[in-house]
């Protein structure tokens, strides 16, 4: 090898590869080779946040919202009080709790207990429980002194809408799903009541398919989503003689109701064949893509249990999708996928510390003044807030506090020939107390540790024979740079100068790793804290060996 930078006349060329910037995941590539530059094999609890790769932010129990044990929780919703203010709807065995950020619960009994799942529809002030088609439901007004109540009688020769276990609201009406394919419309702000005679609708063009769920979309037109097809109904508004019934192409639908959102217009949802949006190209027609947006993360479709996919539900916030997914043989929703609105692709699988965690439904309310998602728990009975801080507690104290475990495996970094000699590696991060492991992988070959459970000290600096830094801050140089990590510890004085918390130490690490293959992957973990992988630099010499003959 040359001394200098420039190879000599008899030195081995150096080849140098790596990334600079990442876009999301390429599971389907079958050779990790083949994966184009700024994509990455797998990605767990990670965040592609400006080119960089980096930990995802944790998760947080708010006490307003947890305060109250609620135990099994049977449904919720979002009761937004056009006169008020905006509340989650809780459901437990003897009646609703309704919670919001920084006021303590208020409760509305039932009269009977609550012992299966509800959902909750909303009708301007009007607030519907439905129970399914054994149930009647029951409405709310908004009104605390008033408890649940039950439909008024019909009439002027109505009939009350028929037990079902959801509705929808649209053009003033509400949308009733019931039976196999079948849609009761109210009377215009009338909710409870609907003409059987004209009003009843079958979604149905002469096939066995379920109605799973009906969405109002824009323009008077509502979607209807049946398990292999999707309808579209138009003119939803006033006289609904004129409404049309229009079977969109394709033979793909939706697992289950909550496994849609909708982002701008655009319509994210499960299907059984993976995740598809639906898109208004023109004026009045919506049309479905023709491969899916999960088709990257192809494995993972495949690895769900479909036959809980019923129970998987999306939800989407800023430039972010997150669907909630049973894997393997969980019966219930026990990861996430996180799709990239801006990118483009997906960016990571998202599992918690706690084993038993799992996420039933994704709901979005406020949060110190800010739209935020939060997950619920049903069987735990709680309600987390996602993206908050750096640790996920799942629980009222820190006993129930976990680290984030970030995995990333990379793409197979190699030269066009066929043998290639691999002896070092660079990454480029900015860290805050990590604890950092780097296993290289060589095609056909076991994996190498380059380095494990590596962490910063938050005393030492990188630059000779500088004291240590006092961890309680008393002479007020936090700041002061060259320091291998940033993270306090409490107590700390906060001095003149102050403290950023959060200061992340950047630094470039060199690893050898001495191994040949035709390509090299990298695992990186981070156990603890905070990583962000900015760029990966791969050093490389082609063999120039001739092969040998195999006789």
């Amino acid at each position: 090898m040359a001394r200098w930078r420039g190879a000599g006349r008899n030195d081995d060329a150096l080849v140098v590869t790596g990334d600079a910037t990442f876009f999301g995941m390429d599971m389907k590539s079958s050779d990790p080779a083949s994966i184009k530059p700024g994509f990455f094999r797998e990605g767990y609890n990670c965040r592609v946040e400006n080119g960089g790769l980096e930990t995802r932010k944790g998760s947080l129990c708010p006490g307003a919202l947890n305060i109250i044990n609620y135990n099994q929780i049977w449904g919720t919703g979002i009761f937004s009080n056009p006169n008020g203010l905006e509340w989650l709807a809780i459901a437990t065995i003897s009646g609703v709790w309704f919670a919001r950020d920084g006021e303590y619960p208020r409760f509305v009994p039932m009269s009977e207990k609550i012992e299966e799942n509800v959902e909750f529809t909303q009708c301007f002030d009007v607030f519907f429980m439905w129970r399914g088609p054994i149930k009647v439901p029951v409405l709310w007004h908004g009104d605390w002194s008033i408890y649940w109540q039950t439909f008024p009688p019909p009439t002027g020769g109505r009939q009350t809408v028929p037990n079902a276990y959801t509705a929808e609201n649209a053009a003033n009406r509400m949308l009733v799903p019931y039976g196999k394919d079948r849609v009761a419309v109210s009377d215009i702000a009338a909710y409870t009541l609907f003409d059987w005679t004209i009003d009843d609708f079958q979604i149905n063009q002469g096939e066995s398919d379920d109605l799973v769920r009906v969405y109002p979309w824009q323009q008077q037109m509502v979607l209807m989503f049946k398990r292999r097809s999707i309808y579209r109904v138009a003119n939803v508004s006033g006289d609904l003689s004129q409404a049309v019934l229009e079977k969109l192409p394709g033979t793909i639908g939706l697992v289950g109701r909550h496994a849609l959102c909708e982002v701008s217009g655009d319509i994210y949802f499960m299907s059984h064949s993976g995740v598809f949006k639906i898109s208004q190209v023109f004026q009045d027609t919506p049309q479905p893509n023709d491969v899916p947006s999960s088709d990257f993360i192809k494995p993972v479709i495949d690895s769900i249990n479909w036959n809980a996919s019923n129970l998987i539900c999306a939800g989407y916030r800023r430039e972010r999708v997150y669907f909630a997914i049973p894997l393997k043989n969980s019966v219930r929703n026990n990861c996430l996928i996180v799709y990239n609105i801006a990118t483009g692709f997906w960016e990571s699988i998202d599992t918690w510390g706690d084993p038993d965690f799992r996420c039933d439904d994704i709901i979005k309310m406020d949060f110190n003044g800010e739209r935020r998602l939060y997950m619920v728990d049903r069987i735990k009975g709680l309600i987390v807030l996602m993206e908050q801080g750096k640790t996920d507690l799942l629980g009222p104290t820190h006993d129930y506090e976990y680290q984030i475990d970030m995995s990333v495996i990379l793409r197979g970094y190699g030269t066009q020939g066929g043998r290639n000699r691999f002896p070092f590696m660079e990454l480029d991060i900015a860290s805050w107390n990590p604890e950092l492991t780097v296993t290289a992988y060589p095609d056909g070959g076991s994996g190498k540790t380059l380095v494990t459970d590596k962490t910063m000290d938050r005393t030492k600096y990188r630059t000779f024979a500088t004291p240590r830094w006092n961890p309680l801050n008393s002479k007020d140089d936090h700041a002061v740079p060259r320091r291998q990590d940033y993270s306090v510890q409490l107590p700390i004085i906060l001095g003149h100068n102050g403290v950023q918390i959060e200061r992340r130490q950047e630094t470039t690490e060199r690893y050898p790793v001495n191994l040949m293959g035709r390509y090299m992957q990298f695992k990186i973990e981070n156990s603890t804290g905070y990583v962000n992988v900015r760029t990966v630099t791969v050093d490389s010499y082609e063999d120039q060996r001739e092969p040998r003959a195999h006789t």
